[in-house]
């Protein structure tokens, strides 16, 4: 009996080591988790097919739900009939989410203005937001009607307005515009920042540019609108900041306060992007959270009530909605927002949810205010952030015990290091730069941004009850000191060596491959597996591999590139090792925007531009101009500033016809009539129309985007 003992006694200690104390994954604590899963893929998958196929989606939902209603009242459930039931419910969540996608799409609305603007219409609609420029300002504008002379004709649609002399307008004004809008167009210059992409989604489509004769207003805008009573909060808050900072401080603490990014300079955001701070310039969760903590701290003193309770609770949500009103309702503020109230309303009732849970309702609630966020950069960096500290702070803490105020050090740490592991793939793929010191800046940024918040906070708030003289002074005083510190410590950052690691490619395919590998390392953090472990493994081997031989084994062909930049002409040449510029001067801004982000990611440096008068010959190129040698093509170029060929018998040979600075077109010699033509941007706009209407071929830069050769 003794044996038996013992061996029932080892049994119990040693069996649980191989599997039965394993972790479950508690899925039931995240139930809404899947279905916002499905509703997400079927907005993703209607994107794809740009938001076509409502029917199918529909159809597809429909039928689904039928499916699954069948099996759940079929009579005897069994656990593999309710499981293929529950993947049902998902299929018709996915087309759910395809179906209103579709039909939310501002484009297939019937009544969108752009399907009935007429060349005489005027439109009308209201202002949703005013960015001051230096020439124009820049005027979101919601579409509410077309006026000709028979009235007024119904209309929706959001415009992007840029309007001269529009200092004056103000959010909630109504705007009479006489402007034909036209569609934005994608970038003219490979690998640059798609702004129409960007403002799609956020379902602006067209642009329209008025003069100071073309719009007035015809209504002032309604002092009671919430928009209204947030927009002239956010200026009067800015302006009781104005008489402490100036210049960079004033535009930092602007942008982390209110959400006011108008200010910020190029040297500002660089700097903080660099040192992985940016997300500190942008109100988000981080800032909401402060908030309701500084709330909840100073509402502490209230009795343990249910009435003070209830107070409690108003007042916390209110000021949180408040300020996420101020702050302009970013994707990151909406969800902190929503996350917050549920906190906060769930603690009031004794009840408890799951983080995961929480993220779930945040995101199905917007999708459904707005199906377009979910391919916005603010929505996916602040639900990876979230998802991030959720997954790895615990263990991460955990790996380090230390006593007292170092313990909290060692937890701002923690939490730092997981949001940047969630937002990793995402950061890596739309910006191609990591920042090495992001323990260091990212950490003690969030320690500014609290005093920065705070002290923001008790600034306007003693403005808006009357304070002013010392009060102001001090509080003023202290927040141009914390702003200033923090500006200089992210300097400091940006100059330390290696502060930036920057990555040439980092394509999808990585960003999907390293998000799984995360994924297996949370799953290894919760849950340990062999299995996982050799998956982590070969996942990470799998990308260290491409990332090492890819570009030995997938080298950027040879290629030369023609931008299109006003009133210049630049082509680069790329021969595979080395880069080669030729043309005019380019002004540093358009250096920067319009021709940097090809020649970083080809990933070498590129020479200052060759005059085309230089005479000389180089790798991959030479000049003998108006001929250049470019790889293997010869390049004619049609120069109006140059001496034509008197005689177009005595036309060389060439592969490619290039027009600059105005030359007319007229007929080409017949062994050139075949060759391409590129009228780039140093062509005033009648002269290339005069070359599409004589040589309907031709490639117009102004068009069509720069012109690419690469050697197969």
């Amino acid at each position: 009996m003794g044996l038996q003992k013992a061996k029932n006694t080892i049994f119990q200690v040693v069996t649980p080591r191989f599997a039965s104390d394993r972790p479950v994954i508690p899925w039931a604590a995240a139930p809404l988790l899947l279905p916002a899963a499905a509703v997400g893929g079927g907005i993703g998958v209607a994107a794809g097919l740009d938001y076509g196929f409502a029917t199918a989606f529909g159809a597809l939902s429909v039928g689904a739900w039928l499916f699954a209603l069948a099996l759940h009242l079929r009579p005897r459930p069994t656990p593999r009939r309710g499981t293929l039931s529950s993947l049902f419910l998902l299929l018709a969540l996915f087309g759910f989410g395809g179906w209103y996608a579709a039909e939310r799409h501002p484009l297939n609305q019937p009544d969108h203005f752009s399907h009935q603007l007429a060349a005489a219409d005027l439109v009308t609609g209201e202002v949703t937001s005013v960015r001051p420029g230096a020439r124009r300002t820049a005027v979101e504008v919601e579409v509410s009607a077309l006026v000709d002379e028979q009235g007024a004709r119904p209309a929706s649609g959001k415009l992007l307005a840029y309007v001269t002399g529009g200092d004056s307008l103000e959010v909630g004004d109504q705007l009479l515009l006489s402007v034909s809008p036209e569609r934005i167009p994608p970038p003219l210059n490979p690998e640059v920042f798609d702004y129409g992409a960007y403002l799609a989604g956020r379902s602006i489509y067209h642009r329209a540019y008025a003069d100071a004769g073309e719009w007035l207003t015809v209504g002032d805008a309604p002092r009671r609108s919430l928009a209204t009573l947030a927009d002239r909060s956010r200026n009067a808050w800015f302006s009781t900041l104005t008489p402490y900072l100036q210049n960079d401080d004033l535009a930092v603490a602007a942008a982390l306060i209110m959400g006011k990014r108008d200010l910020l300079g190029a040297e500002v955001r660089s700097a903080y992007a660099d040192t992985g701070a940016i997300h500190v310039l942008a109100v988000s969760g981080l800032h909401v959270g402060i908030l309701a903590l500084i709330v909840v701290q100073l509402l502490g003193w209230l009795p343990r009530r249910p009435l003070w309770t209830g107070l409690r609770t108003v007042v916390t949500l209110a000021a949180v909605w408040y300020f996420a009103l101020v702050t302009g309702l970013s994707a990151s503020v909406q969800r902190a927002a929503l996350m917050v109230s549920i906190v906060v309303v769930g603690k009031t009732l004794n009840r408890n949810n799951s983080i995961f849970n929480l993220l779930a309702i945040a995101a199905l609630v917007m999708l459904l205010i707005q199906p377009k966020q979910l391919f916005q950069v603010g929505f996916q960096l602040s639900f990876a952030a979230v998802t991030g500290i959720a997954l790895f702070a615990r263990p991460l803490s955990r790996l380090l015990y230390l006593p007292g105020v170092l313990s909290r050090g060692w937890d701002a740490i923690s939490v730092s290091t997981a949001a940047q592991l969630g937002t990793l793939p995402f950061a890596l793929y739309y910006f191609g730069q990591f920042p090495v010191y992001f323990l260091l800046s990212g950490t003690l940024v969030i320690v500014f941004a609290y005093a920065v918040l705070g002290l923001g906070l008790l600034h306007g708030l003693l403005a808006m009850v009357g304070v002013g003289g010392a009060g102001l002074w001090l509080t003023g005083s202290l927040l141009q000191l914390v702003v200033g510190l923090q500006n200089a410590f992210i300097f400091f950052c940006q100059q330390l060596p290696g502060a930036t690691l920057r990555l040439t490619d980092f394509s999808l395919v990585s960003a999907v491959g390293l998000l799984l590998l995360i994924a297996c390392g949370a799953y290894l953090a919760f849950r340990p597996s062999h299995r996982a472990r050799w998956v982590a493994l070969g996942l990470g081997g799998t990308l260290g591999l491409c990332w090492l031989l890819g570009p030995v084994v997938w080298p950027a062909p040879p290629q030369f590139t023609v931008y299109h930049l006003p009133r210049t002409t630049l082509i680069d040449v790329f021969d595979g090792r080395s880069g080669l510029a030729i043309g005019d001067t380019v002004e540093e801004g358009q250096l920067d925007y319009q021709v940097a982000p090809l020649r970083r990611k080809l990933g070498v440096e590129f020479t200052a531009p060759l005059p085309f008068a230089a005479d000389t010959s180089r790798r991959g190129a030479a000049i003998a101009y108006p001929l250049l040698r470019l790889l293997d093509w010869r390049v004619l170029v049609l120069d109006g500033e140059w001496p034509a060929y008197p005689d177009t018998a005595q036309w060389p040979a060439a592969d490619l016809l290039l027009v600059r600075n105005g030359y007319r077109p007229h007929p080409l010699p017949r062994a050139l009539a075949t060759a391409p033509i590129v009228v780039d941007g140093s062509n005033a706009p009648y002269r290339a129309r005069d070359w599409r209407r004589d040589y309907p071929a031709a490639h117009l830069t102004a068009e069509e985007g720069a012109y690419r050769y690469r050697r197969r």
